[in-house]
């Protein structure tokens, strides 16, 4: 049938979910080809599906169109203005939007007309799983949307816009509300958190002052990453302009670790890189080469192969995988407990193992005399493999608050064992969340970690108090 479009009304619901989105174009085809399906009504003559159409047939000035008057109970009638935009491509508001409708009548415990939907809705079942079903978008983007919703709404806008993806605004929300969470206070007094098995102060560690000089027989440590995370102090180190400026930062840091570190004493520090301007910027490599200029001496450059690395949407080189781990010494004269690391062979049988002969630089043939497998196994290589975190460390504790770069245990065990003794003393001049002194105090040994945000300090006490020896 037909009818005077002066009868006909916007659904007020279709204003409350729906932006009247992409008109010239439809109007456009209307024009051309005219209207291909009619306008459905309520017995009040509002629109159920058509609400652009029918912007447009006032736009053109069509007096007379089709319509289908539906008889539909008034308490489905924004489930059936759902369901007829089910193959409209919709804006993330627009989404959200129906998620939130939709959300409130299945917590009612009402169910669809089998008329709308083939899903049996009730409000026993699970409600994500039938949204997602009924709007064709993932139960995990279902979760994203209304969690950037709740913590900053006018993100929604810029995914519309194009400006941001729902992965990234839901990134971008996580890591400000972990920010507010984990700001702190500037504050001139430096407090310390002190027990039998650890001393943590909450100051930065360009000045150990509170140490004596040779006090400390290893440094196991992980610096902030230059640009990469904010930990909530204006004063905190990585947030430098340059990258020059970051490395002599953290030159002034080891510096004074190199102070407080005996002459037989260890260093390890696990650094990150960067990309620049697409470039990647080598930072752990001008860091090495500039602790060598100021007389550290290298020992190993060591891999650590994440087996679980964070993906990353590239499509122009390959995924990154792995980080540093240096190992520093003061002096050529160090302790290193090399059988406290070893690791069992393949195989069990003691076997001669012979160098084959070959030419020096000389040209003279050399052959060395022939090794024997140690009884109590082989040393480990320098390639570790090892996940990083799924979770946070505030989680596991059951607090509500959480590190934004926490390294896992694995990589510390061979590095304490092997370079500090029973009841030596381990530091970590970038304490974090404590995982460093969990190991240290774990294998029997002492901690001392400097950390500038309070709250951190905080977590790591509870972290390390709550060890079992």
């Amino acid at each position: 049938m037909k009818m005077n479009i002066s009868e006909i009304s916007h659904h007020p619901f279709n204003a409350e979910v729906y932006n009247l989105s992409d008109i010239d174009t439809l109007s456009e085809s209307i024009r051309l080809v005219g209207l291909l399906e009619p306008l459905v009504l309520n017995t009040y003559h509002q629109v159920i599906s058509g609400n652009r159409r029918l912007e447009d047939l006032l736009i053109l000035g069509i007096k007379d169109v089709p319509v289908i008057i539906k008889d539909i109970p008034e308490s489905d009638e924004q489930l059936y203005i759902i369901s007829h935009n089910s193959q409209r491509v919709k804006t993330s508001r627009e989404l959200l939007n129906e998620i939130k409708y939709l959300s409130q009548y299945i917590s009612k415990g009402q169910g669809y007309r089998s008329d709308l939907t083939s899903d049996n809705i009730d409000g026993s079942g699970d409600t994500r799983k039938v949204i997602s079903s009924k709007l064709g978008i993932s139960e995990g983007n279902i979760s994203k949307l209304k969690f950037i919703d709740s913590h900053n709404p006018e993100m929604v806008d810029l995914i519309d816009e194009g400006h941001l993806t729902i992965n990234q605004a839901f990134k971008e929300c996580k890591r400000q509300l972990s920010f507010v969470k984990i700001k702190d206070e500037v504050v001139d007094v430096f407090p310390e958190t002190i027990s039998d098995k650890y001393t943590i102060y909450n100051k930065s560690s360009f000045d150990m002052s509170e140490l004596s000089d040779g006090c400390v027989d290893m440094v196991m440590t992980s610096p902030p990453y230059w640009n990469q995370h904010n930990y909530g102090n204006p004063n905190q180190l990585g947030l430098e302009e340059s990258i020059s400026q970051y490395i002599s930062n953290l030159m002034d840091v080891f510096n004074e670790s190199r102070r407080v570190l005996k002459e037989t004493g260890c260093l390890y520090i696990v650094i990150g890189d960067k990309y620049v301007n697409g470039c990647l910027a080598s930072i752990p490599h001008i860091f090495a080469l500039e602790m060598m200029n100021q007389g550290w001496i290298q020992r190993n450059c060591i891999i650590w192969r994440k087996t679980n690395p964070k993906p990353e949407s590239v499509k122009n080189r390959l995924q990154s995988s792995y980080e540093f781990i240096f190992f520093f010494t003061k002096s050529d004269k160090y302790y290193f407990d090399d059988d406290a690391i070893r690791q069992p062979y393949k195989y069990s049988q003691f076997q001669e193992i012979r160098t084959p002969h070959h030419h020096s630089l000389t040209g003279n043939s050399q052959s060395q005399e022939p090794q024997f497998q140690n009884p109590i196994g082989k040393i480990p290589s320098d390639v570790i493999d090892t996940s990083i975190h799924s979770y946070g460390v505030g989680k596991k504790l059951g607090l509500d608050i959480e590190h934004g770069a926490v390294y896992p245990t694995e990589i510390c065990i061979n590095p304490i064992k092997s370079s500090s003794p029973k009841g030596g003393v381990v530091l970590d001049p970038f304490s974090g969340s404590g995982t460093t002194g969990e190991v240290a105090i774990s294998l029997g040994r002492k901690y001392i970690g400097y950390e500038i945000n309070s709250k951190f300090v905080d977590l790591s006490h509870i972290r390390l108090s709550n060890i079992r020896l």
